[in-house]
């Protein structure tokens, strides 16, 4: 889990009521966070509705000129730096979301059209097994890249808040991609696991994809289950429209950090 502080900002005691729901929205991703049951989705919109905070808090006059003043230090540098590689790893993130979401609707059209004749999946099959494997690729380069987000050095309290935000969204986008990019244990080697009879063994430790990438890389596509794509096809849908408004929250914010710093 990323290293972030626990503890509520030393705001002002007259500090604007949106800075008391920022404080408010931190503790409460950190507590999503920490709890087991929580599910990515949940996580994410946590982390949507922190930003929504962030935003406003940072059109307050005050702290914008408490940003402006403190242009130059090296932990608002650091900060805009971490702010663009969040943005690449949310925009990569859902275009692997998309290929992939491409994929599965590809083998369901072909699933749907087997009432009418035999149709082989072979080639759909193939075609998904080829793009996760390279999704699998760019989600590790990605799980590189944001380890060094959130590495700043505290100054002014709103670095410090900024910072402990990237610290969150760090940990939020690692459940993501770990997600995405499911088990580095082959398919192969969970389809066997499954066989032995350990089911919730496996499910425990493994994302949706990992079921159906298990399930496609079976060498016989026959009795390929509907309801296991759809599922996952549904989940991608939703994880991507969050992420989606979250994109725009995370350029608000950062358009906002340099206009300030650039008057």
């Amino acid at each position: 889990m990323a290293s972030y502080h626990t503890r509520s900002f030393s705001f002002p005691s007259n500090s604007h009521p949106v800075a008391d729901q920022l404080d408010e929205q931190l503790s409460r991703l950190r507590s999503s966070q920490a709890a087991s049951t929580s599910s990515l989705t949940n996580k994410l919109n946590s982390l949507n509705d922190l930003y929504k905070c962030v935003e406003e808090f940072l059109q307050l006059p005050h702290n914008q000129k408490t940003v402006s003043q403190s242009q130059g230090e090296s932990s608002v540098e650091q900060v805009l730096d971490g702010s663009l590689r969040l943005l690449d790893i949310c925009a990569t993130s859902r275009d692997v979301l998309a290929l992939s979401k491409e994929r599965l609707q590809d083998i369901q059209s072909v699933l749907r059209r087997r009432c009418i004749g035999e149709l082989d999946i072979t080639n759909e099959v193939a075609e998904y097994l080829k793009t996760r494997k390279s999704s699998k690729k760019i989600i590790k380069k990605c799980l590189k890249d944001i380890s060094a987000v959130g590495k700043t050095n505290e100054s002014i309290a709103i670095s410090s808040m900024l910072k402990d935000v990237q610290a969150l969204t760090v940990d939020v986008f690692k459940c993501l991609l770990s997600y995405i990019g499911g088990s580095q244990k082959s398919s192969w080697s969970f389809s066997k696991l499954v066989g032995q009879g350990s089911e919730k063994e496996a499910a425990a430790s493994i994302s949706e994809f990992d079921a159906v990438d298990a399930s496609l890389s079976q060498k016989k596509n026959v009795n390929v289950d509907m309801s296991q794509l759809v599922k996952l096809e549904s989940e991608v849908q939703e994880i991507d429209e969050v992420l989606e408004s979250l994109f725009r929250h995370l350029i608000k914010n950062r358009s906002t950090l340099l206009n300030v710093l650039s008057n």
